[in-house]
């Protein structure tokens, strides 16, 4: 791949990114962001959700409250967080810590071929 000693390279460069997607993980999140060699340590609000029996909420103040816990003990711990944004929820999730940030790239691409498709006579 044009990169000499490539295997060992690549092995130099991992990023390994722990999914936080159950109400038992924040429970005990303190404990799993002691564990070694773990870069990320991404909260996922859906399977959070669904895991408190609120599937489908996001927005259900449980569901926020557990996504805020799981964002600070991972912050305090001075281990990088991470989450799913966009553009409405972005600077609220960067205020809070969040360093790693996953975006809805089928939105903007949709967008924008809708954009592009209003200028086509």
């Amino acid at each position: 791949y044009g990169v000499e000693n490539y295997v060992q390279a690549a092995n130099r460069e991992t990023l390994v990114t722990v999914l936080i997607e159950d109400i038992v993980a924040i429970d005990n999140l303190e404990e799993i962001v002691t564990v070694d060699h773990v870069d990320v340590f991404y909260v996922a609000p859906g399977d959070l959700a669904q895991s408190m029996g609120l599937t489908g909420q996001i927005s259900h103040p449980d569901v926020l409250s557990a996504v805020d816990r799981g964002i600070n003990t991972i912050v305090e711990s001075g281990k990088a967080a991470g989450m799913l944004v966009n553009d409405v929820t972005l600077d609220s999730y960067l205020s809070k810590g969040v360093r790693f940030v996953g975006i809805p790239w089928t939105s903007w691409l949709r967008s924008g071929a809708e954009s592009f498709l209003k200028k086509l006579p």
